[in-house]
């Protein structure tokens, strides 16, 4: 079964991780029901939004370091390649910035539901091979770089109290959207090869 790493993050801020005054709900994307778990998210204290960043860091580096020796298709290489070297660049501009602003990460239920969610996924990427694994691999960042992005614009963003946080958040997203444009190229591109 799989099981939408960030959308698991949304449900967990808004059930229990999360302190403060609730957020405003945000727009229902176009053909869904009105009522999300979205509406009912609260703030994320800033401590646990960095060590959720720090922890999609870790998922996205997990997979792509498998996929970099394992992926047959030299796109899903490079893609891999690529986002091993944005993902570690972004996760030391991050660490930099906590310790320098003396934020120290605390992790909650989400960082330790996205390291076990990690963790399974790496287990069924090292089950597959060639194809399958290359469309496996794309497919699930395609999913958790949409996911990621959707927590980014609508819990961490307006939650995050720590200008200098807020700046790093603010200055990912063009990369992490970037990485969602790529790994939608590279899905079609594998797809129209079979």
């Amino acid at each position: 079964m799989r099981r939408p790493v960030v959308s698991c993050l949304l449900i967990a801020a808004a059930l229990g991780c999360a302190a403060g005054p609730a957020l405003p709900p945000p727009p229902p994307p176009v053909g869904t029901p009105s009522t999300s778990i979205t509406s009912r998210i609260t703030r994320v204290p800033d401590a646990n939004t960095a060590a959720i960043l720090l922890a999609s860091h870790n998922v996205v580096l997990a997979a792509a370091r498998i996929a970099a020796g394992r992926a047959q298709h030299r796109d899903v290489k490079l893609f891999a390649r690529s986002l091993v070297t944005d993902h570690t660049t972004m996760s030391a501009t991050l660490s930099q910035l906590l310790a320098s602003a003396d934020l120290t990460p605390r992790d909650d239920d989400v960082t330790r539901l996205l390291r076990d969610q990690s963790a399974a996924r790496r287990d069924t990427l090292r089950t597959l091979s060639g194809s399958a694994f290359d469309s496996a691999y794309v497919a699930g960042e395609v999913r958790y770089h949409q996911e990621l992005l959707v927590a980014v614009d609508r819990v961490f963003i307006p939650s995050v109290r720590n200008a200098r946080l807020r700046e790093y958040l603010s200055s990912i997203r063009p990369t992490i959207a970037g990485h969602l444009e790529l790994a939608e190229q590279v899905q079609t591109t594998i797809t129209r090869r079979r």
